[in-house]
């Protein structure tokens, strides 16, 4: 053995008996040969008895542990080609397979491991050298590996890696199946959404390297490529643009109708602006080949709201949208369908900022509106047309129209606002009763505009109030005469600024109004002087809380005296105001002298009795006090009845209802029930 070494082995094992134990001997030897540090001959041997007995599973275990050893060793290129003899000895197609199924099977474990390391080491190498020999050897391996192992849990990614090396090689149509394979035909696994895309690159060097008329069949290759991909990866995140670039390119190779089902399949998958514009764009020009305007429309207008602002892309895509709406309107204008063609050419003007006609389509549709009673649709028209054209010839007629179109709509705000344009002199307004007339309208509507909102409990409520203070004032200071509306300009602002809490400004209104209507000589109306009274009946009240201020207690003379005073006052006021004033102002005042009668009696009856009164004086001073307060109550009953008496002439105001109330207080005989009140009134008619 010391001569021979391992090959002296076979001459003395050679009987049945020895042969039973000489694979003890090959281990011994080597593990001799070990502790002698004679690392090849320990291999040498191992192998040897490998080589010997080829169809042994104990060769399998000897050949395995000869790569052990040459690994331990540092012998990376030995063990390297020990494990190349290894799989071809234990490989698929080895003749172990077929003498002896379970040694064999006992195998591939390793053979498994084997196989992925000299792929891996081949793949390094093909990186480093980039050579062909270095990438066929990889190949080879991967493909072995495939081959033997072909639903194993690394298969997925081993078989990627051979389409990356074959994609790094630029074997692009190789690559490309490859890569297909790895993402369609294994189960779920992290390189399966990569492996498809990265067959869409493959395709993609085929056609850049192809001749131009011979892409088409590649190019449809790629498309098919990529609807499988976004099928089977929609979540992933490079899946829209994947289907985006397919749709782009049937569109390209002329085939509108499934491009643009595929751009919008594409815009299912979330894209990105940029990538939902260009879908949006292939669906466009798809409707547009195939004669759909309105689909191709509506396409555009997406495709332009994703486009960066004011760039050359949007403003491409606004001019092929113009495009699409004037065929739209040429379209229904030669079908005989005006309000169609008015829809469109609305939209023309409103989506196409280049268009030559766009003003005047503008315009003129919102007047054809305003003449089909299409109010809400006209006010858009022309604040549209107010809003882009703002230095137009036709702006000048744009108030009128406005105001009639806000006024039907009961948008009373905004009809007030334009009336006030023209007040203003608008459009080259210059006479004065037509801007007198303008102002007023506007005033009045801003008052029904505060009105409603007062009604709703609207928050502006006050706001709204505010606004049209303002214009009544605008109007009083800018028209002065007429003289009745001038008065009721002013009674409009009294009850304005009363109803906002401005009690001072509506007293300085009830002033003015009282004096501008007492001036009016010759000017004065039945409803100026109506109003005017009615302001005098309002600036009594001051006067009257300063009656009721004063209280019939000690010292009750000179009490007495002060209250009668203001009394006196108040009643002048109340006489100069009936003298002045139609029936509703004569109605009010009377009722309010009535009232003041009624409780001055009442005022003597609950006043503070002297003190030290014996019960029989005071008996007596309650008579007095009874007769001295019953004139009072018999003035007031009497001006009571001369309101309910004003029912002959057709008078039924508030202050006559009032009147009766009273009455069937004081005379509840005869006014207390509404049967006996409605003959009195019969009666007195």
């Amino acid at each position: 053995v010391n001569l021979d070494g391992a090959a002296s082995i076979a001459r003395f094992t050679a009987s049945p008996l020895r042969r039973a134990y000489e694979h003890r001997v090959y281990d011994q030897l080597a593990e001799l040969y070990l502790r002698q540090e004679r690392i090849k001959d320990a291999a040498d041997t191992l192998a040897l008895y490998a080589h010997e007995h080829p169809l042994d599973a104990r060769s399998a275990d000897a050949l395995a542990r000869v790569v052990a050893i040459q690994e331990q060793a540092g012998f990376a290129s030995l063990a390297l080609e020990t494990k190349k003899d290894f799989v071809v000895r234990y490989g698929r197609t080895s003749p172990m397979r077929r003498a002896s199924l379970a040694g064999w099977t006992a195998t591939q474990p390793r053979v498994k491991a084997y196989l992925a390391e000299l792929a891996r080491h081949h793949h390094a190498l093909a990186q480093q050298s980039r050579s062909k020999p270095a990438v066929q050897e990889a190949v080879r391996w991967y493909g072995e590996y495939l081959a033997a192992f072909p639903g194993d849990g690394d298969a997925a990614q081993n078989h990627f890696l051979l389409a990356e090396l074959l994609f790094e090689d630029g074997q692009y149509a190789a690559a490309a199946g490859h890569y297909e394979k790895v993402a369609y035909e294994y189960a779920a696994h992290a390189k399966g959404a990569d492996a498809g895309y990265s067959a869409l690159l493959a395709v993609a060097e085929q056609v850049k390297a192809a001749p131009a008329d011979a892409r088409a069949p590649l190019q449809r290759a790629g498309v098919e490529s990529a609807l499988r991909f976004s099928q089977r990866y929609a979540h992933d995140a490079r899946a829209a643009a994947v289907t985006v670039n397919a749709a782009e390119t049937l569109l390209a190779l002329g085939e509108a109708e499934r491009a643009s089902a595929v751009a919008q399949r594409a815009l299912t998958l979330a894209p990105s602006a940029e990538q939902g514009r260009i879908a949006w764009t292939v669906v466009a020009v798809s409707a547009a080949d195939r004669g759909l305007l309105a689909q191709s429309e509506q396409a555009y207008g997406e495709a332009l709201a994703l486009a960066p602002e004011r760039s050359a892309v949007a403003a491409e895509l606004a001019e092929r949208r113009s495009a699409a709406i004037y065929r739209q309107a040429e379209a229904a204008r030669d079908a005989g369908q005006p309000r169609a063609a008015i829809a469109h050419f609305e939209r023309l003007a409103r989506l196409a900022p280049q268009a030559s006609v766009r003003a005047s389509a503008q315009y003129d549709a919102a007047t054809v509106l305003l003449g089909l009673a299409d109010w809400s649709a006209a006010a858009t028209a022309l604040e549209t047309f107010r809003r882009e054209h703002p230095g137009h010839a036709l702006q000048a007629e744009v108030p009128a129209k406005l105001a009639l179109a806000y006024t039907e709509l009961r948008r009373w705000s905004h009809a007030a606002a334009e009336f006030e344009r023209i007040a203003a002199g608008a459009g080259g307004a210059s006479d004065p009763g037509l801007r007198r007339s303008a102002q007023w309208q506007a005033a009045e509507l801003h008052d029904r505009a505060a009105a409603e909102a007062t009604a709703a409990q609207l928050a502006d409520a006050g706001a709204v109030r505010a606004t049209a203070i303002r214009a009544w004032e605008r109007y009083v200071q800018a028209w002065p005469a007429p003289l009745e509306p001038a008065v009721l300009a002013r009674w409009q602002l009294v009850q304005l600024t009363r109803q906002d809490g401005q009690s001072a400004k509506s007293l300085a209104w009830l002033k003015q109004l009282r004096e501008v209507e007492v001036k009016g000589g010759a000017l004065r109306t039945e409803r100026t002087r109506t109003l005017s009274a009615l302001a005098a009946l309002q600036l009594a009240e001051p006067l009257v809380e300063q009656y009721r201020r004063v209280a019939l207690v000690e010292p009750l003379a000179r009490n007495l005296k002060t209250k009668k005073t203001r009394l006196e006052e108040v009643l002048k006021v109340y006489a100069a105001a009936s003298q002045d004033g139609g029936a509703e102002a004569v109605t009010a005042a009377t009722y309010h002298t009535a009232a003041l009668y009624q409780d001055f009696g009442k005022a003597l009856i609950g006043s503070q009795r002297p003190k030290g009164l014996k019960p029989l004086e005071l008996e007596q001073y309650n008579v007095m006090l009874e007769e001295q307060a019953f004139p009072f109550e018999e003035k007031a009953i009497e001006l009571h009845e001369a309101n309910a008496r004003r029912t002959r002439q057709g008078v039924w105001d508030e202050w006559v209802r009032k009147s009766f109330a009273a009455l069937a207080q004081l005379k509840p005989a005869r006014w207390s029930k509404v049967e006996r009140s409605e003959e009195a009134i019969g009666e007195i008619r």
